[in-house]
């Protein structure tokens, strides 16, 4: 959550804080009342302390006040977030456990937008040849009638009327034509449109399909690099502790670290160009408490990702902190065959490491 305020004309600046909820939770929670502090000079903007100040007491009244036949509210006060080491009295994440989560997890190309990519999408134009507007029909060679006196038929003249009528039915003759060969020119172009979009997205998904089956032996490696176990048995080989520390490591320890969201991103402008996402959950309980004293979640996004329909968050969820680098934007090739393999497993370790220390600096 995130709080905002105010004093007098001048903004607060928000603060991030968290706090839990029970699963079964009650009709009012308190988390706790916030202040907002403002410097006497009036340029200075306004803060809201990021520590919750417990007044249950009053909560309690308040919600008394309301009437109706609401409980007295359950207290969970706010923390600051991310939460501060120090104030946890937690030693850092040397050891931590290591898990996955892989429901977010996507290690597949999306090959349609890689076809898609590797040509610019423009408006189908019209046929060569094809006229861009309605072509008027032959003209007829009748006579300029348009100066003809039209005449009732319960004029003096019977044989001028007739005339008229004649020549009114003339006009109607030559004019249906017209509209029909303007119609048949319009629907014939839509269909020319119809079938030249149709031919390029054959072509796109046959490119995909030729670029799938080109790529398959590569991104089968990639697959099965970033597979879920083989991620979590690679930290947990890679990270272990060194000999000495060994026998205080294998102690039940407070730290948990959960790999959540490994993606196989598409990044920079070229086609093939990929890097590897990866976010991770860092939870510490101190013993005797159910609560973690620390909760936080980091990322280590691609450098110049682009949006993937396929994720759940195309950009960085406004929880997870980013962690001191990106991953590389590479050639598809770069991560083919064994060294390409261990690229991959480089890269998630970054991903796990720099979270590890950003925690460690304080942050």
């Amino acid at each position: 959550m995130r709080l905002e305020g105010a004093g007098g004309s001048r903004t607060a600046v928000p603060t991030d804080v968290t706090f839990r909820v029970s699963s079964a939770p009650p009709a009012v929670t308190y988390i706790g009342s916030f202040r907002v502090a403002c410097d006497d000079a009036a340029a200075q903007p306004c803060r809201v302390q990021a520590a919750p100040i417990d007044e249950s007491g009053a909560a309690a009244a308040l919600v008394a006040a309301e009437g109706g036949a609401l409980a007295a509210p359950v207290t969970a006060l706010a923390r600051p977030y991310p939460p501060s080491l120090a104030a946890t009295g937690l030693t850092p994440p040397s050891v931590p456990e290591f898990r996955v989560d892989p429901r977010l997890w996507v290690a597949a190309i999306d090959w349609a937008a890689f076809a898609a990519a590797g040509s610019a999408t423009a408006s189908v134009p019209p046929p060569q040849g094809a006229p861009t507007e309605p072509t008027p029909g032959p003209r007829s060679e009748a006579p300029d009638w348009s100066s003809a006196r039209m005449m009732s038929t319960s004029g003096d003249d019977p044989f001028a009327a007739l005339a008229a009528i004649v020549v009114t039915g003339g006009i109607i003759l030559v004019a249906i034509p017209i509209v029909l060969i303007a119609r048949a020119i319009a629907e014939d172009q839509r269909n020319r449109r119809t079938a030249e979009e149709a031919r390029r997205e054959a072509e796109r998904l046959r490119a995909a399909a030729l670029a799938q089956e080109q790529w398959s032996p590569c991104t089968a490696g990639i697959a099965a690099a970033l597979a879920p176990d083989n991620v979590e048995r690679h930290l947990r080989t890679t990270l272990a502790p060194s000999r000495a520390a060994g026998r205080q490591a294998a102690l039940p320890g407070p730290w948990q670290a959960t790999v959540t969201r490994v993606i196989f991103r598409h990044c920079g402008t070229a086609p093939d160009s990929h890097g590897v996402e990866v976010a991770t959950r860092w939870t510490a309980t101190r013993p005797g408490e159910a609560e973690p004293a620390f909760d936080a979640a980091y990322s280590r996004s691609v450098a110049g990702a682009t949006p993937d329909t396929r994720l759940v968050h195309s950009t960085r969820p406004p929880w997870e902190l980013p962690v001191a680098s990106e991953a590389a934007c590479r050639p598809l090739a770069d991560y083919c065959g064994a060294a390409g393999s261990a690229l991959l497993l480089q890269e998630v370790t970054r991903g796990v490491t720099e979270a590890r220390d950003a925690i460690a600096a304080g942050r």
